[in-house]
């Protein structure tokens, strides 16, 4: 078969275009670090790689939805943590108050009104907040209707079963030791905000997962025990029954009785100061094992990132130095080729003349 010079140039000239593409194909990646220009470059790659983004971009959501819940969790801890350090004060304090005849009766009014102090840093603890929420409250709740509201409120009842609201519990117990027959309690308002039926509000719940969710705020009730109810108002209030038994001690110091003394279901101040203990222990180490597994949730995540990405990054993003050495190689080849051109082109007319 003879092999005439036109079907030698008209090669070339095919290969010299073929080149060409690559070579400008190459140059395009150089200059973006992207193996994908164009959808329509690589249609089912283009599809692999936006799944793989959408997917990480679910993730990265996911992870900061645990870190959000994660700090708030901590900082739950830190609060019930502190609680049960004022605690172990009042167990101190209850101890000291057992003796009858090891204090006289200013003694154990001085004891009493030391029990009030602890008993107000801990109201302070459980109305504490983060990022602009109630720690404790049952609802997320950023701008409520009422700016002094608390979820947990110190309540008189005074001799003539009439309720008033105070600040402290220590403006609470000088208001009850001038009425014979009142007391104070401390209440949960788990009240609700207009501003949580808005659609467009974030979710007091938020997603961790593929239909997998968990509450920002924890439950009260999960970890405080009620001892009843008190309407007030028209509004219902829940007696947290810590603070019922603070009051008791306090009342039962001031009026010179002793806390070594069992009721009359036989148990002691100390007995109920444990029992608050233990619930409280159980309580911190039951969030602290929700943070560990929210900690092991983000951990998987991270590694679940990292192969999506290079997964995505295999197929979407160039490599530098390998793109280089190709452009080289594919550049030398386009100067060859010309040159080959050059050497198989027909004179024309003016060069013959």
């Amino acid at each position: 078969m003879r092999i005439t010079t036109a079907y030698q140039y008209e090669r070339s000239v095919q290969t010299l275009q073929t080149v060409l593409g690559k070579l400008t194909q190459l140059q395009d990646q150089l200059s973006t670090l992207k193996q994908i220009q164009r959808p329509s470059d690589a249609p089912l790659d283009s599809a692999l790689v936006m799944n793989w983004k959408a997917y990480n971009a679910q993730v990265e959501r996911w992870q900061n939805n645990i870190k959000e819940v994660e700090n708030r969790y901590s900082y739950t801890e830190q609060n019930l943590t502190h609680i049960k350090d004022l605690m172990l004060n009042v167990r101190d304090l209850v101890i000291r108050g057992g003796g009858s005849d090891a204090l006289g009766p200013e003694e154990k009014v001085a004891v009493s009104r030391q029990l009030i102090q602890q008993a107000d840093e801990m109201l302070s603890s459980l109305n504490a907040k983060y990022a602009g929420r109630f720690v404790l409250a049952n609802a997320q709740v950023t701008k409520p209707e009422d700016p002094a509201w608390r979820p947990f409120k110190v309540l008189i009842e005074d001799s003539g079963g009439n309720f008033t609201f105070v600040d402290t519990i220590t403006q609470a117990e000088d208001m009850v030791q001038k009425d014979a027959g009142s007391r104070w309690m401390v209440v949960f308002e788990p009240k609700t905000f207009d501003e949580l039926t808005d659609p467009s509000r974030r979710s007091v719940s938020v997603e961790i997962g593929i239909n997998s969710t968990i509450p920002q705020v924890l439950a009260v009730e999960d970890y405080f025990k009620f001892s009843g109810t008190v309407d007030v108002n028209g509004t219902s209030y829940h007696r947290v029954d810590m603070f019922d038994k603070l009051f008791t001690f306090s009342e039962t110091l001031r009026n010179g009785g002793s806390l070594a003394s069992p009721d009359n279901t036989g148990k002691t101040a100390l007995d109920y100061t444990d029992e608050i203990l233990d619930g409280l222990t159980d309580s911190i180490a039951s969030i602290g094992a929700r943070v560990q597994r929210l900690n092991s949730l983000d951990d998987f995540y991270k590694n679940v990132g990292t192969n999506v990405e290079a997964l995505r990054s295999s197929y979407e993003d160039a490599d530098l130095a390998r793109t280089y050495v190709e452009y080289t190689k594919f550049h030398t080849s386009y100067q060859s080729l010309l040159k080959v051109i050059a050497s198989i082109t027909p004179m024309s007319l003016v060069d013959y003349l």
